[in-house]
């Protein structure tokens, strides 16, 4: 997003509505994005700073402008906290969706993504229920070089499946949360590490958590027999409604000032051009470390092979 730019000299007005960042060279988006800072989620940089100071400096301040920031989780909204930033639990817009209209039950229980000692469980435990499994997994040819309309059609065929569903069973987030919106009975299966407790745990509340060795030890069993509607958290998806509708509202009256953005060329040249050099020189750096751990692990298993081939030589 930092290398946006619009048609003419103007603000776009952007829901940012999202995980922030893959790459914290990208951070903050363009100038001429007005943004609104909701369910966002900011994870630790594991890539180059290994942690959250590449929020520090301009960033903070970049957010500061904009606050308060609305988190997807508690995590986030604690981070932003501790480096003086307003934040607050807002939850995640996808739990706003609204029910499709001709949409008929289809009797099934989907499976996306889940491991497949879970399906095979779920196989025999309901032998005579209809059963689809689904993956959000998609190659590049798949996503990156459909048309936008493709992706969007695609997106509404998968919720229209699960909002006519008598069961989704999921490791996908982004698939329960919708299924909560829709009113479809969702498991979600979960780790119970750090992610878990940084990422999903405020959702807890709202959605059927379950990890592998429970399903399997049959701590589901209720659920997955008989359905149980997730309890919808009516307040916060209230809270998000209004919060956007002003927002929405707010741009629609409010002409802003642009004598503050930089001129298009001048961006263009000064931002964008330049920073593309960076970038690739990263892209180089990123994939050479890539190479290298590879290697390393490579290497390791070929010393662990050794190791065990020497405890097992007769002396």
């Amino acid at each position: 997003m930092d290398v946006f730019l619009p048609d003419q000299k103007e603000y776009v007005a952007a829901i940012l509505n999202g995980w922030y960042i893959h790459y914290s060279f990208t951070f903050p988006p363009s100038p001429y994005i007005l943004p609104l800072f909701v369910g966002t989620h900011f994870n630790c940089d594991a890539t180059i700073f290994g942690d959250y100071s590449y929020l520090d400096g301009y960033a903070t301040e970049y957010l500061n402008m904009y606050e308060p920031i609305g988190c997807r989780d508690w995590q986030t909204a604690n981070i932003l906290g501790e480096k003086g930033i307003e934040s607050y639990f807002s939850g995640c817009l996808t739990l706003t969706l609204q029910k499709f209209g001709g949409v008929t039950s289809n009797h099934t229980v989907f499976l996306t993504d889940v491991p497949p000692e879970i399906k095979t469980y779920i196989d025999s435990l309901l032998p005579d229920k209809p059963r689809i499994s689904l993956t959000h997994r998609f190659t590049a040819e798949e996503t990156g070089w459909q048309s936008w309309q493709k992706r969007e059609e695609r997106i509404e065929l998968f919720l229209k499946r699960y909002q006519g569903a008598d069961l989704v069973v999921t490791t996908r987030l982004h698939c329960a949360l919708p299924c909560i919106a829709l009113g479809t009975p969702v498991i979600l299966v979960v780790n119970r590490n750090e992610d878990y407790y940084d990422r999903i745990e405020c959702f807890s509340q709202c959605c059927f958590c379950f990890n592998k060795e429970e399903i399997l030890g049959g701590k589901a069993d209720g659920i997955l027999l008989k359905p149980v509607e997730n309890k919808k958290p009516e307040n916060m998806i209230h809270q998000m409604q209004k919060i956007l509708q002003d927002f929405i509202s707010d741009c629609m009256k409010d002409k802003k000032d642009t004598n503050f953005l930089p001129d298009l060329s001048l961006y263009q040249d000064l931002y964008i051009k330049r920073s593309q050099c960076a970038r690739r020189a990263a892209q180089v750096l990123l994939q050479r470390q890539y190479n290298l751990e590879q290697q390393y692990n490579q290497d390791m298993e070929k010393v662990r092979c050794i190791m065990e081939r020497l405890k097992n030589i007769q002396i």
